[in-house]
Parts: structure tokens; sequence; C-alpha cells
């Protein structure tokens, strides 16, 4: 407990996360719930098992994993901030196992607070965003029921159940790198993130990236071969369904891989690009000196923000990737002859209703993992500013460290999208003779147009405290002085 009061904004962070993963997972229960209870009613039955199939189907499925992963990300984070606390009650004999133990303990305390915010929050969001997904999952005017107390108790305890497991699977799966802390390295040295992962990570995400990539195969070789000319909705469905369930799983199976590989695949798109910032700054010589440590730091800093580029690239994968087929199929369409009759591609709207449960836990894991790493980007601007640098340099620097988490994130996320859709684009050509690759380029602009935009401005927001606080201090602190 006393941990929690030393470091407020870190276990702040984490709190975050736990609340918004319970009230998502109890919102869903309690659709389902109703869901269930509108089987019952004449005239409902149909549309209640249609939308109970299409909620606990690709939204529910995607949600729990991503929720465990985000889970995952965010407590490590915050381990690692942690490392010298940790570090005191090692010295003072604690084992492997019980700091462990006592991480996962505060993580199961803080999904407490989280479960009392959810009892009463998720009720609300089930009854407002219904409508819209009874809309959007071919359930539209399902009404939603006023149910009995045993009903709501029920769905509730499902939503914790969901809760606490992602919370609890999360924050096991990093008993390494509470292990892994060496008393005396962890004293003498500030909390940085990992260049790399371990072998166990490493090695569990190749084999979700080759999974992945057998997911596209299967549905490849699983295409038949139809003519145009005969062409019907059943034939449609039967020809495209496991190509199209193929990239669904390699999808899922991606964004597994980019979490669990995390600072390794970071790091390797830094040194990626790390050539185009040299030279990029070698052509803009600024006579500061500001400007050359603020050049020299930028690789350090996103480096440092993998809490937040990690999450971040997670949920842009899944959202480019439906994106991707969903622009495929509707180029595919626009050259059948008029009149033939195929299934519908669903829309911006429903993709947010399958996938916008995850993209919400992504978005919670992304706000605490920056809110985690908040103190190393306050010792980086002090570092500038004690070598020359302006307000206004620090606050252009500040808006820039947004602008590279973006970039950075949408680099990552952009490949295995691309993987996806190619492999969606010769699954049609092969079944159809038809060659069509549908890439939503414009939608994909301005999504990260628009994520740029915020996060420029959340994190020079986020700086100002500590560019109005002395250096000195900052950096003192920081050594812990």
């Amino acid at each position: 407990m006393r941990d929690f009061r030393d470091a407020p904004v870190v276990w702040g962070a984490v709190l975050l996360l736990l609340a918004v993963v319970q009230c998502v997972s109890g919102m869903v229960m309690v659709m389902l719930s109703n869901a269930r209870m509108a089987m019952a009613v004449p005239g409902l039955h149909g549309r209640a098992v249609m939308f109970s199939m299409e909620l606990s189907g690709p939204p529910l499925v995607p949600m729990i994993v991503v929720g465990m992963l985000m889970v995952l990300l965010v407590v490590s984070s915050a381990i690692r901030q942690r490392r010298r606390a940790l570090a005191l009650i090692a010295l003072q004999g604690a084992t492997p196992g019980q700091l462990t133990s006592r991480v996962c303990a505060q993580v199961l305390l803080l999904d407490v607070a989280a479960t009392l915010v959810s009892l009463i929050v998720s009720p609300a969001l089930a009854r407002g965003l219904y409508p819209f997904a009874t809309r959007q999952l071919e359930a539209n005017g399902l009404p939603f029921l006023p149910q009995d107390v045993t009903g709501m108790l029920r769905a509730w305890s499902c939503g914790i159940v969901f809760g606490f497991a992602m919370a609890l699977v999360g924050s096991l799966l990093t008993v390494r790198v509470v292990g892994g802390i060496s008393p005396v390295e962890a004293l003498r040295e500030a909390a940085n993130p990992p260049k790399t992962v371990g072998v166990p990570r490493l090695v569990l995400a190749w084999i979700m990236f080759a999974g992945a990539l057998v997911s596209l195969a299967v549905g490849l070789l699983n295409v038949r071969k139809t003519s145009m000319a005969r062409m019907s909705v059943q034939v449609t469905f039967s020809s495209m369904s496991p190509l199209a369930y193929g990239n669904m799983i390699a999808m899922l199976l991606f964004t597994v891989s980019v979490c669990l590989a995390g600072p390794a695949v970071l790091s390797a798109t830094v040194r990626m690009w790390t050539a185009t910032v040299r030279m990029w700054t070698a052509v803009v010589r600024l006579p500061w000196p500001a400007w050359r440590i603020a050049c020299q730091q930028a690789r350090a800093r996103v480096c440092a923000s993998s809490s937040t580029i990690i999450p971040l690239a997670a949920g842009l994968t899944l959202l480019m990737s439906y994106e991707s087929l969903t622009s495929t199929i509707t180029a595919w369409t626009r050259l059948l002859p008029a009149g033939t009759p195929t299934v519908e591609v669903p829309g911006f709207a429903r993709i947010l209703a399958l996938i916008g449960t995850s993209l919400v836990l992504v978005l919670a894991a992304v706000c605490s993992g920056y809110l985690i790493a908040q103190r190393g980007r306050e010792l980086d601007l002090a570092l500038v500013a004690v070598s020359g640098g302006t307000q206004g340099q620090l606050n252009a620097i500040a808006a820039l460290d947004g602008l590279m988490i973006v970039v950075t994130s949408s680099l990552i996320a952009f490949v295995p999208s691309l993987l996806v859709s190619v492999s969606f684009s010769i699954g049609i050509w092969l079944s159809f003779d038809v060659l069509v690759f549908g890439m939503p380029w414009l939608l994909w602009l301005v999504v990260v147009l628009l994520l740029a935009a915020m996060a420029m401005l959340g994190s020079w927001l986020t700086a100002q405290r500590g560019i109005r606080t002395s250096p000195t201090v900052v950096i003192a602190r920081a050594a812990g002085e």
C-alpha cells in the first residue's frame, strides 16, 4: 500500500487500464445477457440469436486476447519504473516468487477497485451502446430489456471473471521481469526500458508470427475456383469464407506477435529509420547546442516510449488489417457485372462494432503507458534545457515526441496489414481470376494524422509541468537525490 502512495502516477496508470478492462468486459457480458433474455420473447428470437452469435465471436475473442496483452505491457512498464523499490525488498531477502506475488497482489487490489467502478459504469455503457451494436451486428431493433437482479448479477459476475482473468494472466506473464531484477544493478542504474526481450517471449513471438503466415497460407489453399458468370451469395460465401477467416486469425496472431516481441520490434524499426533521421538532421543544421542534443536523444526517446508505441501499434494493426480486407472486397465487387448478388461489405461503423472493444482497451493501454513513461520524458527535456534550450524549443521537442510515437507505431503496423491485404488479393485472384488490390490509403492517412495531432497535443500538455520546473530539480529527482 505504501508503494501506491510513493508512485501514484505509475499505479494510477495501471488502475486506469484495469478499470477500462473491467468496464468493457462487463458491458459485453450485460449485452449478451440481454440477448439471452430476448431469445424467450416471441418475435425477437431470431434477431437475439444472431446478435448473440455475432457478439460472442469476432468481438469477444480479440477483446480477451488484447486485454491480457495490454495488461502485460502496462504492468511490465510499471515494474520497470519500480525496479529500485523492488530491489530494496530483494536486498532484505525477498525471493523472486515473493516479489512476483507482491506485484500480482497489487494488480489484483487495483482490479478490485476497478471492479467497483465497473459495477456502476458497465450497465450504463451497455444501455447506451446497445442500439449501435444491434444495428451493426444484424439485429437492428432488438430492444434493451430490463433485467432482474439475478440476471444482472450473473452478467456482472461473468464480466468480473473475465476482467480478473485478464489482469491475473497479464500480471503472471511478467514473472520473468520481476525475477530477473538484480538488486545492485537496479539501485545503481535508472529504470531503463529493455532493448530486447527474453528468449521465451521472443520464441513465442516467432511462433505466433509463423502461425499467422500458416493461417494466411491455409486460407489461400482452401479457396475454390469460381466463374464470375456463376456468382451467387452462396458461391461467394463458400469461396471467400476460408480466406477471410484465415486472414482474420492471422491478423490476431500478428497483433500478439508484435506485443510479445515489442522492444525487439521497436529497436529494429528505430534502426531502420535512424539513417533517415541522421540525413534530415544533417540537412537541417540549426546553430543551437540544444538542437544537437535533442537530435541525439531522438532514438533514445523513441525506445523509451515502448510502453506507448507497442500498444498503439497493436491497435493500428487490427484497424488497418480490417480496413484493408474490406477495401479489397469493395474493389472486387466493383468489377462484378451489374446485378450480381454478393455478400454485404462491412463499413467502418461495423468494423468499430466488431473490434471497438479491443481498440478501447488499446487506447487505455496507450494512455497508461504514456503516463508511466512520463518521468523519463521530463528528464530528457531537463537535459536539453541545461544544454541551452529555450522554453519554445522545449515545447517544440515535446510536441515532436508525440509525432515520433505515432509515426513509429504506424510503421510497425503497416507491415502485417500489408501482408494481410496482399494475401487476400492473391486469394481473390486464385478464386475468380481477377486481381484487385484495395488499400485504404486515404483512411489510413486520416487516422494517422488524427492520431498524430492528438499525440502532439497530449505530449505538449503533459510536458508543461516538467518544462516549468527547474531542470536541476528534475535531474536531481531522477538521480534519487
